[in-house]
């Protein structure tokens, strides 16, 4: 009986190697497919992380772009503010003149405009007075007729007539007055 137990105790030995070796064996595989699921796991958190890198660049370029916009509309918006008041500002210099160089501007503004025989030169009420001597010296008939408006002067030949109120020339030549008023605050 006791060569059956020996044989017993060496099936038994052998087996439990046998079972080692697999244990081993099945230990390596498992280390090996751990190892290559690893790898994986850091392959795939790399491209993650890249791709969310790359959305928070693209992300953050927006931002930046839209904030560079918005700066862009303030910048323009304060622009124009700043024309718009130095064209103000022109406009109320020129109404509030004193009499003496508002007769010198008008002087100059007839002489700058071409004389068309029987041409009048209407005034508002408050001019009549004060720009009587400068129409007559630079050769114009000052009209009987007078007109609501602010400082200047319209000239009437026939059935036409030419507006040079202050007014309407800050109108007609508002975009050239802007162009200028930028040349110089910017």
């Amino acid at each position: 009986m006791k060569d059956g137990k020996i044989i017993i105790d060496k099936i038994l030995e052998k087996s439990q190697s046998d079972v080692a070796a697999i244990q081993n064996a099945a230990a390596k595989e498992v280390e090996k497919i751990m190892d290559v699921a690893d790898e994986k796991v850091m392959k795939e958190k790399m491209d993650i992380s890249k791709m969310a890198d790359a959305e928070a660049e693209k992300i953050k370029a927006k931002e930046i772009s839209a904030a560079e916009l918005q700066a862009r509309l303030l910048l323009l918006e304060t622009k124009q503010t700043l024309i718009a008041d130095v064209i103000a500002e022109a406009e109320s210099r020129l109404e509030s003149m004193a009499d003496a160089e508002y007769c010198t501007v008008i002087g100059t503004m007839l002489d700058a405009i071409v004389k068309e025989d029987g041409a009048e030169i209407i005034v508002s009420k408050k001019d009549k007075t004060r720009l009587a001597d400068v129409i007559a010296q630079k050769g114009y008939i000052l009209s009987n007729e007078e007109r609501e408006m602010g400082n200047g002067f319209i000239v009437k030949n026939g059935e036409v007539e030419y507006n040079y109120t202050f007014q309407s020339i800050l109108t007609v030549e508002q975009e050239e007055i802007r162009q200028i008023a930028a040349k110089h605050l910017f």
